[in-house]
Order: C-alpha cells, then sequence, then structure tokens
C-alpha cells in the first residue's frame, strides 16, 4: 500500500513539473526583407536551466549562427519563475510565407515540442513601398535616407541610352537612332557633346524643343523618359561607322527629410555652363554627375551589283514617278514648267534630280526641288518635286521622252526601274513677248511666281556684278604678271561678298545664293563637276584629301541649312549672319589662304 503511494506521489510530481514547463517559439511579428537576417527565439519557462534545446531543420532559410543561450527569470502571481532563451539566426532567402518549426526539450524523460510560427518575406523594393507609405514619402526617390549613397542612387535611377533600329544596313538604306534620358530624381541635365554622325545625311524627327516625354517601367520602377533627340541616319557610302557617345552633365538635388514630391527634370543644351554657383536650397544636397551613352557601331553594306540598272544614282526605298506639265500649250519663248514627282519612301533627302532628254528646240533649265515629307515616319515618307522650266523659240508640236528613275527595295532585296510616260506639249507662233493682253491678265499665283523669277534674277545679276567687279580689278594685275603665271583664285571672303549682301533680304534668296556658292566652290576645290556634284562623291574627295570629319560633318551641317532655308518654312537654329561665319570658317579652311 504504502508502495503504491509512493509511485502515485512521484507521477503526480512528475505531472506538475511537466505542467509548470512552458516552451514557446518567437519570431518577428514584421515581415522580414529577402536577403537580411532575423532571430527565432525559442524560450523556456520554468524549466530546468541546464536542458539542451534541440532545433528542427530550418528549410527555406539559411542558418546564419546559434544558438546564444540566454538565462534569467520572470515575474509571476507566484513570484519569480526561472527563463532561457535560445537565439538562432537566420537569413530569409526569397519572398514568401514560410513556417519556422518548433524546437525539442526533454523535460523529466518527456519529449516537449514548442509550436510552429509563421514569417512573411517581403522583397526589397516591397520593404522600400511599405517605408514611403508609412512615411509618408512618395516613389520619387527625392529622399536620401541615412545611409545612403547619393552617386549611387544616382547610377540606378538616372542615366541615357541610344538605341537603334538597326546596325546592318545598305547605303542609302535609314537607320533611326533614339537617344532618350531616364530619370526618377529631382535633376538638371545639360547635353555638353552631342554624338558625331560621320559618313551619314542627317535628319532631325525630335529634339529637346518638341519635349517629347512618357512613363515606362525599367525593372519594376517607374521612369520619368524623355527623347533627346531622334534622327534618321543615311549612309554614304559602305563602310563601318561609330555613332560616337552623347554625353549629359547633371546636377541631382536630394531631400535630406522625409518629404512627398514628384520629381521633375530639366534638360538643356549648353547652358549651364561652368560658373553655375547656384546654392543648394535647405534641407537639400546637390551632386555633380556626366553620364553618356554606348557607342553604336553601324555596318554598312554596298548595294549588291549584279542587277544594278545603268541609271541607279543611290535610291533606296520604294517609290514611283510621274511626270505633268503645268501648260501644255505654250506660246514661242514662254517659259513652262515641267514637275517630276518622286512619291513613296526611303531616302529623299538623297535623291538628285533626274535626267531629263529635251526635244531638239527645247531649252531646259536646272529644277526647283520642294519636299512634301512626314518627318514623324521612318523610312521618310512622301513625295520629293522637281520642277523644271523651260523654253521653246519655235513653234510645233514636241515630246518630252519618258523619265528613267531606279531604286533598290530593301523589303525584296532587288531592282525595281521605272519611267514616266512620254509627255507632249505645243507651241504656237505668237510670241510671247508681244501677248500683252494676256500678260495684263495674269493671275495672281502667276504673278507671284514671276516676282520669284525676278528676284532670282537679282541674285543672279548680284553675282555676276560681283564676279565682273572681280575680273576687271585684276585685269591691271595680271599685264604684269607673265604669260605662263595663272591669276589667283579669288578668296572665300570674295566668293561670299554677293551672299553677304543678301542677308537682310529674303531668306530663300540668301540660302540659294550661299548653297549656289558652296557647291561652286567644292566643284572647283575638288574638280567635281556635273553628276559628280553631290555629296557623296564630296565626302569621299574631301576623305582623301585628309580633311578632318569634324570639318566635313561642319560643312554638311551648312548645306543642310542651306536646304531646309530654301524649301521649307522652318525655324532654323542658326541666323543669316551666324551661318555665314560658319560657312566662311569651314571654306577656310579647306583653302587654308596662300602664303
Amino acid at each position: 500500500m504504502k508502495k503504491a503511494a509512493f509511485i502515485f506521489k512521484l507521477l503526480l510530481f512528475a505531472i506538475t513539473a511537466q505542467a509548470q514547463v512552458s516552451f514557446k517559439t518567437i519570431v518577428p511579428q514584421m515581415p522580414v526583407v529577402s536577403g537580411e537576417s532575423f532571430q527565432v527565439q525559442y524560450i523556456i519557462e520554468d524549466g530546468d536551466k541546464t536542458m539542451n534545446v534541440k532545433p528542427p531543420a530550418f528549410t527555406n532559410f539559411r542558418f546564419v549562427a546559434g544558438p546564444n543561450i540566454y538565462l534569467g527569470s520572470v515575474s509571476t502571481s507566484d513570484g519569480a519563475k526561472p527563463l532561457s532563451n535560445a537565439v538562432y539566426t537566420l537569413e530569409a532567402m526569397r519572398p514568401g510565407k514560410f513556417i519556422v518549426p518548433g524546437a525539442t526539450i526533454v523535460v523529466n524523460g518527456k519529449l516537449i515540442r514548442s509550436n510552429d510560427a509563421m514569417v512573411l518575406v517581403i522583397s526589397k523594393e516591397e520593404a522600400v513601398k511599405r517605408f514611403n507609405k508609412e512615411n509618408g514619402i512618395s516613389n520619387s526617390d527625392y529622399f536620401l535616407r541615412p545611409g545612403e549613397n547619393g552617386y549611387e542612387k544616382i547610377r540606378q535611377n538616372l542615366f541615357v541610352k541610344v538605341m537603334v533600329d538597326r546596325k546592318n544596313c545598305y547605303v542609302g538604306e535609314p537607320v533611326l537612332a533614339t537617344f532618350k534620358l531616364y530619370s526618377r530624381l529631382e535633376s538638371k541635365s545639360d547635353i555638353i557633346k552631342n554624338p558625331g554622325f560621320y559618313g551619314f545625311t542627317v535628319y532631325d524627327m525630335v529634339n529637346l524643343a518638341d519635349k517629347e516625354m512618357v512613363t515606362e517601367k525599367v525593372n519594376g520602377k517607374d521612369f520619368d523618359v524623355h527623347t533627346i533627340r531622334k534622327v534618321q541616319l543615311y549612309p554614304l557610302q559602305t563602310g563601318i561607322y561609330t555613332i560616337d557617345a552623347m554625353e549629359v552633365k547633371n546636377k541631382v538635388e536630394f531631400s535630406k527629410s522625409a518629404v512627398n514630391k514628384k520629381t521633375e527634370q530639366e534638360i538643356v543644351e549648353g547652358l549651364f555652363g561652368n560658373n553655375d554657383t547656384e546654392t543648394p536650397k535647405e534641407g537639400t544636397e546637390v551632386f555633380e554627375t556626366t553620364i553618356s551613352t554606348e557607342p553604336v557601331v553601324i555596318n554598312v553594306k554596298p548595294v549588291p551589283e549584279k542587277n544594278k540598272p545603268a541609271n541607279f544614282a543611290g535610291a533606296t526605298g520604294q517609290f514611283t514617278i510621274t511626270a505633268t506639265l503645268q501648260n501644255s500649250n505654250l506660246s514661242k519663248n514662254e517659259q513652262g514648267f515641267l514637275e517630276i514627282a518622286i512619291t513613296g519612301r526611303g531616302n529623299f533627302i538623297q535623291i538628285n534630280a533626274p535626267a531629263v532628254q529635251w526635244p531638239v528646240g527645247v531649252e531646259g533649265f536646272e529644277p526647283v526641288v520642294k519636299d512634301e515629307i512626314d518627318k514623324t515616319k521612318s523610312p521618310l515618307t512622301g513625295r520629293r518635286i522637281f520642277r523644271y522650266p523651260f523654253v521653246c523659240a519655235s513653234a510645233g508640236t514636241y515630246k518630252i521622252a519618258p523619265v528613267n528613275f531606279s531604286f533598290y527595295n530593301t523589303d525584296s532585296n532587288n531592282y525595281t526601274a521605272t519611267a514616266t510616260k512620254d509627255i507632249q506639249f505645243s507651241v504656237s507662233n505668237e510670241d510671247k513677248k508681244k501677248l500683252f493682253v494676256a500678260e495684263h491678265k495674269t493671275s495672281i499665283a502667276e504673278r507671284s511666281e514671276k516676282a520669284d523669277r525676278v528676284a532670282g534674277g537679282i541674285v543672279v545679276l548680284l553675282v555676276l556684278l560681283i564676279l565682273l567687279y572681280w575680273i576687271f580689278i585684276r585685269k591691271e594685275a595680271v599685264t604684269t604678271i607673265p604669260v605662263s603665271q595663272e591669276p589667283a583664285k579669288p578668296t572665300v571672303e570674295e566668293l561670299l561678298l554677293p551672299v553677304k549682301l543678301l542677308t537682310s533680304g529674303e531668306d530663300k534668296q540668301f540660302y540659294t545664293a550661299l548653297h549656289s556658292v558652296i557647291w561652286q566652290f567644292t566643284g572647283e576645290q575638288f574638280n567635281l563637276s556635273g553628276s559628280e556634284l553631290n555629296k557623296r562623291s564630296l565626302v569621299v574627295k574631301m576623305n582623301t584629301a585628309g580633311i578632318s570629319s569634324d570639318t566635313t560633318e561642319r560643312l554638311f551641317h551648312v548645306l543642310e541649312q542651306c536646304e531646309a532655308g530654301m524649301f521649307t518654312n522652318v525655324s532654323l537654329e542658326q541666323d543669316k549672319q551666324s551661318i555665314l561665319s560658319e560657312t566662311k570658317e569651314v571654306l577656310e579652311i579647306i583653302q587654308p589662304p596662300e602664303s
């Protein structure tokens, strides 16, 4: 009986001891960030301080350290009770909800297991969003948090990129290049170096003045994306060319306090200067940095020689050609106009005037070129119109033979030869000079056209007067020079004098005269004439003569400005006096003064 009572007391003691031991698993109640460490605690209340905790297998976590044992006590209504805390350090490996298993201990020969606990692991991006929301901060990254590196933050949130639609193309086939600035910061950006486009004719589609901006996601973050420049590049000849870097200097402002502010960007070109000493606003810090695009290599291939038409002159794309007469019934000596229109898509800006076979007795003149092109599309889409004036001194019926035109189609990789229909017109015996009544009834449009011809005649007359003046001034000097010695060439300043007289006149007259003088000068300087007077031949000659690519690019820029002034009504980036000075500098580099 005594033995049974003893056993009963022993069991009661064991049960009481087991009931008094509390074993818990404690994990962070806040979300844990992926890639960062956190602690798991296994707490034993009122247990034997010498008891050993057996940890579980920490699946889904990386073990870092532990256990670290901390001993203490906790106050209860029954008095102080001993407390043991086994702490393990783990690292969250990926976002998600994960179970941290309970650990086990042995109490009075009995195995006891703590509870399982759940841990929420979130990504770093989600952590930033939660932090911003809790502190009233927008997603703008304007706030520079304590310990953050400003330059590293700029590197991740401000950059420029260049994108091209192709890196391999044929001569005359356009390459679309787009330069963009991506920003999530409060920034002021200054374009300090534009890329060079040596070897290409350049057609601008979008620039800073267009203020083109959209929002794009990059690696899950919203960026303000500004199109700095968008151009179509039409290669002039075969070879490997590099679109070099665009460089942008930046001033980035950060706030040192948690404020809610939408970031804004300002982009200019060459306006900040080196003496900008603007004092940062209170509570902000300004960082300066320079970013640039990566150089892009373009491989320009020659168009195939096989099946190339004899009259192929470099047109690439898809085109049709038509011919019309303004008036098919003319009088003797009356000026007529033949319009040749090339319509489609492709390298319009490199298409030269087609050759017209004028009938015997008809005198044709150089055409005026007019473009009707949609600059928002690549390749350029629209039409180029060549307006040829002509006169005929004898009555009769005349027929203009078909005008031939051929192009290389990069879509089908073959050549297409096409031609206009032949055109017939008649000339009456009446002499235009005697048709006073007809001239008296000239329409307003015809009078305007006549005024343009008169203005053009004035330009020619001024050029002739200057040339005559130059000839006679040198006549006396020539008489004193031995016959075998050639007279000196006119200086660049003398060549440009007739153009200088037009700076205060009509824009189109000025740019037409300057365009003509440049081609006259380069033709004589590099021995170009006839069909060789084109940009493709000129760039080859200048390269052979050792003219620097920078000088070549400057000359082509002037020619493009002239063509824009001749054929469009756009506002040009340089005034007439400025472009005249630029022309003088470039031509004097090409033709150094004689010693």
